[in-house]
């Protein structure tokens, strides 16, 4: 569209403009043609990702993250109306009362993110028939896509619970939130079940790793 677009401004000038000159014309024409090959460069930098596991629970992972997260947000925003409040309650009483809802409210959002923090929601490559570099995809403590692009040979079994694959050496890695640099994550959980399919590139990453092992 944006090629059409400047080809009609060139034959739109040349109608409307009887002074406009030749050299005019190819000044707009070579423009035309430099954005063709900033599109073919363009092209060839981005190669084709192909998704090699979707983790089944990924949409679940999420909204639980983002409940526990907006949870404890409200539990810690209206936690100063329990003192504005007139009642014949102690201001201990209050304060108790603050403390242990804050503390219970913070207490199960940490164990949702320590459990939901490795799960995959999904893992891209650009060569699947035979993959040597990996982008595992997670969720952020806000729910934000977490993208950590590491080197098959960089990652090894996990010992950890609710984990079952580990980056080895994290200086390989690099990390992504929505886009921004981040820290890369280093524990990951995928499901076994989808992992044994002979043939697929999900198959090979397990066999050339050994993380199935740990399954």
């Amino acid at each position: 569209m944006a090629t059409l677009s400047l080809h009609r401004s060139a034959f739109s000038a040349l109608r409307t403009s009887p002074h406009i000159t030749i050299a005019t014309a190819r000044k707009s024409m070579a423009t035309t043609m430099a954005y063709r090959r900033f599109q073919s460069t363009k092209a060839d930098q981005d190669p084709a990702v192909t998704t090699i596991y979707t983790g089944p629970l990924s949409g679940v992972a999420k909204k639980l993250k983002l409940f526990s997260v907006t949870s404890l947000g409200l539990g810690c925003s209206i936690s100063p109306f329990v003192y504005i409040i007139d009642v014949p309650v102690p201001f201990i009483a209050k304060t108790a009362l603050v403390g242990a809802a804050i503390a219970t409210s913070a207490a199960s959002t940490g164990l949702i993110q320590w459990v939901m923090s490795p799960y995959v929601t999904k893992i891209t490559t650009t060569d699947a028939a035979n993959p040597k570099e990996l982008t595992i995809h997670t969720l952020s403590f806000l729910a934000k896509d977490h993208s950590t692009k590491v080197p098959v040979g960089a990652l090894a079994p996990s010992s950890r619970i609710f984990t079952s694959l580990m980056v080895s050496d994290v200086d390989q890695s690099k990390g992504w939130v929505n886009g921004q640099p981040s820290k890369p994550k280093a524990l990951f959980y995928v499901h076994p079940e989808l992992c044994e399919e002979e043939g697929t590139a999900i198959k090979k990453v397990v066999d050339q790793t050994g993380i199935g092992q740990g399954f």
